[in-house]
């Protein structure tokens, strides 16, 4: 023996009626065309098809008794099944519809499915006393052997979620189809779909010379296999993908566009479709390029003139003939070390040169034998002194060192040094048989505390120096 099975078998006043539901034997069990359908599986599946409506089901007897209620009604109106089951389905109807039970009657004596429309027209009362609009269809439903029939099922659609849900549906469509990106919709073969006018005026091509046709007709010869292989392992991995393409027009022309490729999921999660939004960069690209271009042109026009100008600075402090600093930028130079020196209280030794016999040097043989004895000694110079001294030509054959952190002792050793290898260096001339050698006469001196100035301090060496003059040259002399 098979009882239907609806929810209400269980609900208080309501058993007698599904008590006297007939039994239906396996043998007399109504088939169709997939097998055998007892008074068991028709009951289980009525219940299961409302239990999962997405509208909210009522069905009522004649008289108005609710005798069903799904869940759906009962999150839509705030009721709890039990509130309404037995209760007269006017308990759901608003006041200004109090001529219900006139209407019911008529469709009882011409039972037959309709729609009754939607709000403003019609509403049903929610349990806190708001009206809900609503949208209901009125169906008879045949149940033979049951009292209190015939029955009602309306089912009552949430209005304003639906006109919302219809409303947010057509401006997604107008946003779409008036988006200044394009938008690309394919399956999962990469069969397009639908496209919004933004890609006709992209690429060229009707909306309805794209439609069916794989997105390869819009491939270009520029990117390798390799690229599009791992466009299409990322986006079938269900992960968005971002880059830039450059695609092919209808006219055959390149451009070049951004785009964000997107997995869309179904209800069970499996990737049904791809959406692609699209941005044309060609414009911006070839600005970008050309501004690249300007770029660098600039940045080499400037390191040209940054290399001008340090050439400039470097002939504005040295000597053009012995690449030695000038007396310009002794000065200043000098002036600094002094008063770091004084500061710190370190050693600071001045060493002036001046090249023996130069001028007979130049008589005999020429400015050009005289430049070599120049270039030679500041060569000499340049080859021996520290990084942190500084050698300078005062001008003619004079020529002076600033060494700081150095002892007059070590400073006068130095000297001694320079004056023999300048020695050696005249005699690899080959030129001493002809002309007089050269030799060097150097005065050195080292900072005081009361030294009012560089001047001071330069005085003293050229002391130094004219005294080594008149001791007969070739010679260093200090004074301290």
């Amino acid at each position: 023996m098979i009882r239907h099975r609806w929810p209400v078998l269980d609900c208080g006043s309501l058993s007698p009626l599904w008590a006297e539901a007939k039994a239906v034997s396996d043998d007399s069990a109504p088939t169709n065309e997939n097998g055998p359908l007892t008074g068991l599986s028709r009951s289980a599946l009525f219940e299961a098809l409302c239990q999962n409506s997405p509208d909210a089901v009522v069905v009522v007897q004649r008289d108005g008794t609710i005798v069903f209620v799904n869940q759906r009604c009962v999150a839509l109106l705030g009721y709890t099944s039990e509130e309404l089951l037995g209760k007269a389905v006017e308990v759901l109807v608003p006041h200004h519809g109090r001529d219900h039970r006139q209407m019911r009657e008529r469709f009882h004596e011409t039972p037959r499915p309709r729609h009754m429309g939607t709000r403003p027209v019609l509403g049903a009362r929610h349990k806190s006393g708001a009206i809900v609009p609503v949208d209901i269809s009125l169906s008879p439903l045949p149940l033979e052997g049951f009292e209190g029939g015939p029955f009602t099922q309306a089912v009552v659609r949430d209005a304003e979620y639906h006109q919302h849900f219809d409303q947010d549906r057509v401006l997604q469509g107008v946003a779409m189809n008036a988006a200044a990106n394009g938008i690309v919709i394919t399956d999962t073969r990469g069969v397009i779909e639908w496209v919004n006018p933004a890609v006709t005026r992209m690429t060229g091509y009707l909306a309805e010379e794209l439609v069916g046709q794989h997105t390869r007709i819009l491939k270009s010869e520029v990117h390798q296999p390799a690229f599009y292989q791992d466009l299409w392992q990322t986006i079938t991995a269900g992960e968005t993908w971002y880059g830039e393409i450059s695609n092919c027009r209808k006219d055959g022309t390149l451009y070049r566009e951004e785009q964000h490729i997107s997995p869309v999921r179904g209800e069970d999660g499996v990737i049904t479709h791809f959406i692609a939004i699209k941005q044309d960069v060609t414009a911006r690209k070839e600005a970008e390029e050309k501004l690249q271009e300007t770029h660098e042109e600039l940045t080499i026009r400037l390191r040209e003139i940054e290399e001008l100008h340090q050439k400039l600075r470097e002939e504005a402090i040295r000597d053009p003939l012995t690449r030695l600093f000038n007396r310009r930028y002794l000065r200043e130079t000098l002036a600094r070390e002094m008063s770091r020196a004084k500061r710190e209280e370190i050693d600071l030794a001045v060493l002036a040169i001046d090249i023996d016999h130069f001028k007979p040097l130049n008589d005999t043989m020429g400015h050009a034998a005289g430049d070599a004895v120049l270039v030679a000694l500041a060569e000499l110079l340049q080859s021996s002194i520290r990084e942190s001294d500084i050698a300078c030509r005062m001008g003619g054959d004079e020529l002076l060192v600033v060494m700081p952190r150095m002892s007059l002792d070590m400073a006068q050793e130095r000297a001694h040094e320079w004056r023999a290898e300048f020695i050696r260096r005249q005699q690899s001339l080959g030129n001493a048989d002809r002309a007089p050698v050269c030799t060097l006469s150097i005065g050195v001196t080292n900072i005081r505390k009361d030294d009012p100035s560089i001047d001071a301090l330069l005085e003293r060496s050229d002391r130094a120096l004219y005294q080594a003059k008149r001791q007969g040259r070739d010679r260093v002399v200090t004074e301290a």
